[in-house]
């Protein structure tokens, strides 16, 4: 029987970190690493793996919320905001909106929604722009590869933006990640329908109108008229770095929101997934809220 303590744990887990392992990763890797041919797991497997992946939790809880999923983006309430992380599905399982949210059940995600139908309608849209953003880039990504480094970091930028707005108390260094989202996921999008990714160079490189309007005319889309409402409100990308724009909470929660749809709107152009538009089918909780209101 292999021998380990907290402290072979406290070892691997700087080699980990100087190697750039995920955080949700490494009690797997702990497991392989300390049992090596004595690793295996299911039925009949070694229960020391289950024993060390406990351990490495106990010693380092980050590891149970830095799971990525399929990508992180949020819902909110007024100004409230949940990180929403989109979980893996297999097969054809049904997901609902309130299990994505990570709610315990329907009347826990209700009672959050402050039992409001608009409030509750504007999470299934935010949920349904996340999912389209995410599970619709897992769909395109045979990609020509600058496409996809461009999302990649968009939605990394989305994620920054939810890991810190639910608790954040000054908003305003949440306004670069915000732009961040519009401006790579625009020319995502554009360098996927054929342009050069050095072509954004210049002042025009951060217009995120002229980037929109470029967009709708090469890849006209449904969305159109919403992302041009987004980047109405966005604030003046380059100004927002060195002073502050004098947006509320709301207003900067509000834009987030926008922003997940804007990027999900660029995915839905390539990609076959549209759940946002099939949600708007029925009753409710169509239509769609707008984004921005009074």
């Amino acid at each position: 029987m292999t021998i380990w303590t907290i402290e072979t744990l406290r070892a691997l887990d700087l080699t980990y970190a100087r190697k750039g392992v995920h955080l949700h990763q490494r009690p797997f890797h702990a497991a392989v690493d300390i049992l090596g041919n004595q690793f295996s797991m299911g039925v009949g497997g070694n229960p020391e793996v289950q024993k060390i992946m406990a351990a490495y939790a106990e010693m380092i809880p980050e590891v149970n919320s830095a799971w990525p999923g399929m990508g992180i983006g949020l819902a909110a309430v007024v100004d409230q905001v949940r990180k929403v992380t989109m979980p893996v599905v297999f097969g054809e399982q049904m997901l609902e909106p309130w299990q994505a949210l990570g709610f315990a059940d329907a009347n826990a995600w209700w009672t959050w929604c402050r039992e409001d139908e608009r409030i509750a309608a504007e999470t299934h849209f935010a949920f349904a722009d996340l999912l389209d953003l995410t599970y619709g880039l897992d769909d395109i990504r045979d990609g020509t590869g600058a496409d996809l480094e461009l999302w990649q970091m968009a939605t990394s930028n989305l994620a920054d933006a939810a890991n810190n707005l639910p608790t954040a108390f000054s908003v305003d260094s949440i306004l670069q990640p915000i732009c961040m989202v519009a401006e790579l996921s625009l020319k995502a999008a554009l360098v996927r329908g054929g342009a050069d990714p050095k072509s954004f160079k210049g002042k025009d490189g951060h217009d995120f109108g002229k980037l929109a309007d470029r967009l709708a005319s090469e890849r006209a889309h449904r969305d159109d008229a919403s992302v041009r409402d987004v980047i109405a409100h966005l604030p003046p990308y380059v100004d927002s770095r060195y002073k502050p724009a004098g947006l509320s909470r709301l207003d900067v929660v509000r834009l987030t929101v926008g922003v997940q749809f804007l990027a999900a709107s660029t995915v839905r152009r390539f990609s076959d997934r549209n759940f946002a538009a099939a949600i708007e089918t029925g009753e409710w909780p169509t239509p769609r809220p707008p984004l921005f209101t009074s």
